[in-house]
Formats: structure tokens, sequence, C-alpha cells
């Protein structure tokens, strides 16, 4: 049995090497890279630590400009003019393709995560500390736009017209406005999960992801949000970007690029051939994008990622079990990552209940939900990621009706 299951991971290791139409790309650097974006399907720029890398020839070769700071995104207003921002609260500025850089005041020394623009004058930066800042001069000067009294790290934005911003952020917040930023309306549903990404085709219909896979919509320009779908098994999503009204990507944890071609209806995983984190994705068009993560990962498709793969929690077997069964993970002790299966029986008066497994510190707070949905009788086993927690003794439990079980687990980093 242990030849069998060595022989089947042998296989899937082999296949998605073979079959990975994400090809990766020389970045020169074994730094993190952040933040991707291109101008054209030839000319792209991506930001790291103490870096901006350019290339004219589609990726071909990365030209590395030093630029000190630890930088978090970068986007560009036209074929020239382009910003980065960074920790401490650092933004930078071009006007001639990347060729200089030159710092812009932000009066703040939070980290800043994240550029959005509208047009060549009118952007938004989100940062840590409930940190919103808006230029509506190209970026000559920035003032704040953060009347709130919620307590949130900031992490994506969008700008959809001149008065309609989008922001997300800790504890499932995405916050408002619809006078350019004077007044800003709350919306969160308590989880603790933070979101890292939010994305818009029209005024109405939007979708926003982050921690552990959550995966959120609205069709009413943000009244109200969805929240009962997990993309992926425990992994996180840092990237989510639309390239029209069908189709849209989504990046993150252990190497996962996930795509949708009907409007984040339904989902399927690109193979990558990394298990590194990628952070950012740009695609210029449905078949011709980058990615770029981890230890100087660069990924490049010409055919949209090529065949995918159904998503979601799957039985292990069609074998119905007698009990409950919560299993200890493994590998335990872990770092990052970890498995946890669990075995649940046909039980009448639970049908159509939700099965819920959620991660808690040794304090009994609330880290992460993997798992919040109606799940048929079988043996069920899910990923979990721990990369953005510290080291320590953490707890999962398991939950479906009258039913709970818990049990411990260590990280070690």
């Amino acid at each position: 049995m242990s030849s069998l299951k060595t022989s089947i991971l042998f296989i899937i290791f082999f296949s998605a090497i073979t079959y990975s139409q994400w090809f990766p790309q020389t970045a020169g650097t074994n730094y993190e890279l952040k933040s991707v974006f291109f101008t054209s399907e030839t000319t792209g720029y991506i930001c790291g630590y103490n870096l901006v890398l350019k290339t004219t020839n589609g990726g071909l070769n990365w030209v590395n400009t030093f630029l000190q700071g630890k930088h978090n995104s970068i986007t560009f207003t036209s074929e020239t003019t382009g910003y980065v921002c960074s920790d401490s609260g650092k933004i930078y500025k071009t006007t001639n393709s990347g060729i200089n850089w030159s710092p812009q005041q932000s009066n703040t020394a939070k980290n800043l995560t994240s550029l959005s623009f509208l047009n060549s004058d009118t952007g938004i930066i989100t940062g840590y500390g409930k940190t919103l800042l808006k230029t509506t001069n190209g970026g000559n000067s920035w003032f704040s736009i953060a009347n709130i009294i919620w307590e949130v790290d900031f992490f994506a934005s969008t700008v959809i017209n001149a008065d309609l911003y989008f922001a997300t952020g800790t504890d499932s917040y995405i916050i408002k406005t619809t006078n350019g930023g004077a007044n800003w309306i709350p919306y969160t549903h308590g989880a603790v999960n933070p979101l890292f990404t939010i994305d818009f085709i029209d005024d109405n219909t939007g979708f926003a992801t982050g921690c552990c896979g959550m995966f959120m919509t609205t069709t009413n320009s943000g009244t109200n949000w969805t929240y009962e779908l997990y993309l992926s098994q425990g992994f996180t999503f840092t990237s989510l970007k639309f390239v029209n009204s069908l189709t849209g990507f989504c990046s993150g944890g252990n190497g996962m690029i996930y795509r949708t071609n009907d409007k984040g209806v339904s989902w399927d995983s690109t193979v990558t051939g990394t298990n590194e984190i990628l952070y950012s994705l740009f695609m210029v068009n449905p078949d011709t994008g980058w990615a770029v993560g981890n230890f100087g990962t660069i990924l490049k498709t010409t055919n949209g990622g090529g065949s995918g793969y159904p998503i979601g929690i799957e039985p292990l077997s069609n074998i119905i079990p007698s009990d409950f069964i919560l299993h200890q993970n493994y590998p335990n002790p872990f770092n990052p990552e970890t498995t946890i299966k669990f075995s649940l029986p046909e039980q009448d008066e639970r049908k159509g209940k939700n099965v819920n497994l959620s991660i808690y510190d040794i304090t009994g707070k609330l880290v992460s939900v993997l798992i919040n949905e109606a799940l048929k009788t079988g043996e069920y086993e899910i990923g979990f990621n721990a990369a953005d927690l510290p080291s320590g003794i953490y707890l999962y439990r398991l939950e479906y009706g009258s039913f709970t079980d818990s049990r411990k687990m260590v990280l070690l980093k």
C-alpha cells in the first residue's frame, strides 16, 4: 500500500511538471517579488525588496534597478508614468518608464500595501493602521481619507469611478465610499480572516478573497456580500484580477493560480509547477500573463494557464464511515503546511447542516476558518498553510450538528 501511494504521488508530481503551462523566467534574484504590472505584452515591471525589475521583451530578460525599501505594490498610469509603494510610508514615482524613481511625500511611516489609480491624476494607497491616502494631482501630493473609527489594516483597493472606491482589510472588512472618500460605509461578517484582494468588473459586480481561500461576491455594488464559499483548501489568495467581464485569475499560497471563465460562478486550478507563494499576477489578456512570488519566482503563460482541473474538497473514498473521526494532523509538528483528515458518517438529523473546521490559537482566539459548508458522508482531508502565523500550539476544531471534536497541533518555524 505504501509503495502504491508513493507511485501515485510520483505520478501526480511528474504530471504537474509535464503539463504546467506557467513557465519560469529568470529574475536574477532570490528575494521575494511582491507585485507585477505590464503596460503592454512586452513591457512590464516587478517590485520587491530593494529592487524594481523591468522587461521590454515579454520577460525573456529582466533588468534590475536598485531602489531601496521593501516594496509591496507597483502600477503604471501610462507607458512612462508609474508608482511604487512600500513599507515605512515610502512612495516612489517614475515619469521615464522606470529609468529613475523619485520619492514622494506620504506624511506617514505606516507600511503601505497597494496602489490603485482611476486615471493619471486620481489614485489611492492602502496601508496598515487604517491608512488610506489619496492623490488628485498625479502623486505630487497625498492626503489622508481615512476618516474612520474602525481599527483596520488595509491590504487592497479598487477605484471604480470618481466617487466609488472599495478597500479590503483585516477581520473581513470591506469598506466603500460613494463620494470620493469623504465618507465610508463598512461591511464585515465578523470573520477573523483578512481579505487581501478586491476587483470589480462593473459598478455592481465585484469579488474579494484572502485568507484560507475565503471568496466573496457582490452584485449590488457592495451593499451585500456572499461569504459561504472557500475556493482553496486552507491556502491564502493574495492577488485577484479580472481580464474581462467573464475571465478572472487569482493566485496565492502553495503555487496556486485559479481561473474562472463564467464571472466567478465556477473555478478551476491551473498547474504552475511550483509550491512557492505567488503574491501577484497580471494578465494583459485572457491568454498572456505573469505571476510573481517567493524566492524570485516569475512565471509566464501564453495560453491562460492551459487545461485546468476541478477544485473543491473531495471525498477520499466512497466508503461510508461508521463513526465521526477527527484525525491527528500530519505532519505534526509542521512548518508551515499540514493536512487535516476527518470522517463523516451518515446521520439523517444532520443532513444539510454545515461542517465547520476552524483553527484557534492557544488562548482560544479564532485564527482561521478552513471549512464552513455542507458536506456529504465520507472521508475528507484539507490542507492548512500557517506561513503567516508564529510558532506555537494551535487547536483545530470540527463541528457538525451536535458533534464536536478538537485536537492540538504544533507549528515550529
